[in-house]
């Protein structure tokens, strides 16, 4: 009972912290850098092989760039959209050369198949353009 007394005051404590306008516990610190791209991602599967579909949408209010990186367990992997780079294990993905940099709101969409039983997901880094 004790437990859940304290639970429902800190549930109400965070509630009144956020319409005060505090920050909450688990706000992003200062030192991190800023959110600059949201990327999703979707995937279908079959025996041998799948595709990834990857979307790539610049959040911030300035220009961007990004990279990315997907290494396949097995097998190989051909792409679409983007400039594709490696054999083997380890592959770069680079934007388009008609659309290196992202502005705000811009997206940015790319694909590849692979073959093998497991899918093999893109790292994606984005940073702020010049």
């Amino acid at each position: 009972m004790a437990l859940r007394v304290r639970l429902v005051v800190l549930a109400v404590l965070g509630v009144m912290a956020l319409v005060l306008g505090a920050t909450p516990a688990s706000a992003v610190p200062a030192d991190e850098p800023p959110l600059l791209c949201l990327v999703t991602t979707s995937t279908v599967a079959w025996d041998g092989g799948y595709q990834v579909d990857v979307t790539i949408k610049n959040i911030s209010s300035g220009r961007i760039t990004w990279r990315g990186k997907v290494a396949p367990p097995t097998g190989t992997i051909t792409g679409w959209g983007a400039t594709f780079n490696g054999v083997g294990g380890q592959h770069t993905i680079d934007p388009p050369a008609h659309a290196p940099v992202l502005g705000s709101n811009a997206i940015s969409k790319f694909g590849y198949t692979g073959t093998g039983s497991s899918v093999a997901l893109p790292t994606i880094t984005c940073k702020a353009s010049d």
